[in-house]
């Protein structure tokens, strides 16, 4: 039955816990991202103008993979979806037996909120720097969660979510590391 628990509710509350994110809505006439060409695996380049921005970052799995993530234990393929207006991708850790602990990461390219947007969901939100990029940290303050938005120009942010993890503190110590030695070197510069 915890193994079930586990399973099912868990991916649940993480994913709500992902969607409580969400709370700016933009405006507009949708169009597909352009799919990045096979075998690229550079990071973006930044935008001539001097204001960078993530509209060159076109799947957000580029900036995460799985082997970036294998201190932590052995995660499910990546999923690309969206959160809100964020494109996403996010990583399940596997769980083997009941006594391991879940964690689900994802990076969310947020092309129309800026680190100032950054919501607080209850603990605060802190001022960061990342490999000296300017960020935002706000703990969870309802479910163990973390979110580190990194800045990429002046209006636009990656987030580094971290959700279904013992205690938000964890979360964070988790998206800090994660975005310092994953996320952050694969952003386009600006």
């Amino acid at each position: 039955m915890t193994k079930l628990l586990v399973r099912v509710v868990l991916p649940l509350v993480a994913g709500g816990a992902l969607l409580t994110g969400c709370t700016t809505t933009q405006g507009g006439t949708a169009s597909p991202a352009q799919s990045p060409s096979a075998g690229s695996s550079q990071a973006p380049e930044s935008s001539a103008s001097g204001g960078g921005g993530t509209q060159s970052i076109t799947d957000p799995c580029s900036l995460l993979e799985t082997s970036d993530l294998k201190s932590y234990g052995t995660f499910d393929p990546p999923e690309n979806g969206k959160i809100g207006t964020a494109r996403s991708c996010t990583y399940q850790k596997q769980i083997a037996s009941a006594s391991d602990k879940s964690m689900v990461i994802g990076a969310n390219v947020r092309d129309d909120a800026s680190i100032d947007q950054v919501r607080d969901t209850g603990r605060g939100v802190t001022d960061k720097d990342v490999n000296g990029r300017k960020a935002k940290e706000s703990p969870d303050g309802a479910a163990p969660g973390c979110t580190l938005a990194l800045a990429v120009g002046d209006a636009s942010r990656v987030d580094v979510e971290v959700t279904a993890v013992g205690s938000s503190d964890e979360a964070c110590q988790i998206a800090e590391t994660v975005a310092k030695a994953a996320v952050e070197p694969r952003l386009p510069k600006g």
